[in-house]
């Protein structure tokens, strides 16, 4: 697929230098100029936006971090601008000065204020389901600068109960299972050998160069002592309080309450017999699914580090079914 992605960015190269040459040709005077066919720029310009779309359906293929694509994309319509002026070709130039305005104003406000994110799995159900839409607060947590790990203006931290996205340390090849659990040392020897056995495993079938984004709930925030038993979770020695809503056969619907922030978590059974403890350590936290038995969160990859932190999960603005879009679950998310 990355073979596709290096073909259809030639290609659009090619076409692009070859619509700036025509462009070129017709702002030469009559004796120096080539005759060609008037639709030449016509067929250039279409091939172009046909190009750019099927990279963009690689790019959304390949899970490509899209504010690093909208970066070069401004900076590619800056270098247009760029050429237009020396060139003196008034089309190309006027053409540029438009697209880069629009560019940079998409990318600032996706950097610096909301992202869009689709859910992609049903391990936050009910409260977020497969093909809903969210608008992630890039500002939430501080701002900080495209793809970069360093947070420039402090604003706020996460909170227990915050629905958060992030990059979890096994989705990035270059990260250790150190990283995800500094803690390994104050592990007896079985416990972090099968921690970094599974951590390995988890990152050799799932890691890419940039990562991949995740959305969990925030559960435990730096030094809490967090213990699951079972489905009984306790922070700080404190149970978090729960209630049954309903049950159908193995299924049940829980309402679970954590700093107010009132939530509903599915259970089908299967994890009654799990038990962990964790304390977590500066920096990181720990992330649960509200669909407790069929999410792969921190009881299987350990914690995330602050800098891996995208923003928090904020509102529901569009479901996409199978066939059509629709706005029936637009909400703000709890």
């Amino acid at each position: 697929m990355v073979n596709y992605l290096i073909f259809f960015l030639t290609l659009e190269f090619l076409f692009y230098f070859s619509w700036v040459y025509f462009l070129r040709n017709e702002g030469l005077d009559d004796k120096r100029k080539k005759k060609y066919p008037p639709y030449i720029s016509s067929i250039l310009t279409n091939a172009m936006l046909l190009i750019a779309l099927l990279i963009l359906w690689q790019i959304y293929k390949l899970n490509l971090d899209f504010g690093l694509v909208l970066g070069i994309a401004t900076i590619i319509a800056a270098f247009s601008w760029l050429l237009g002026s020396i060139t003196k070709i008034l089309l190309l130039k006027q053409e540029s000065i438009s697209y880069f305005f629009i560019l940079i104003f998409i990318f600032c406000l996706r950097s610096f204020l909301y992202e869009p994110y689709q859910i992609p799995s049903s391990s936050m159900y009910p409260g977020l389901q497969v093909g809903d839409f969210v608008l992630v607060n890039k500002y939430a947590y501080g701002l900080r600068f495209p793809t970069a790990k360093k947070t420039f203006l402090k604003v706020g931290k996460p909170s227990r109960g915050d629905v958060a996205v992030f990059m979890p340390p096994h989705t990035i090849c270059s990260v250790s299972a150190l990283e995800s659990r500094p803690d390994l040392g104050l592990l007896n020897l079985d416990e972090s050998q099968v921690f970094i056995n599974r951590f390995n495993r988890l990152q050799k079938n799932r890691c890419t160069t940039l990562g991949i984004k995740y959305v969990k709930r925030i559960m435990g925030v730096p030094f809490d002592e967090i213990e699951l038993k079972g489905y009984s979770l306790f922070i700080n020695g404190t149970e978090v309080p729960n209630e049954v809503l309903s049950v159908n056969g193995v299924e049940s619907l829980v309402q679970e309450t954590i700093n107010k922030q009132i939530f509903v978590t599915k259970r089908v059974g299967e994890s009654l017999n799990q038990k962990f403890k964790w304390v977590i350590p500066e920096g990181h936290y720990l992330a649960l699914g509200d669909n407790r038995d069929n999410s792969l969160d921190s009881r299987a990859w350990g914690y995330f580090s602050e800098k891996r932190l995208v923003g928090r999960a904020d509102y529901i603005w569009l479901h996409w079914s199978e066939v059509l879009p629709s706005f029936n679950r637009n909400r703000s998310i709890h």
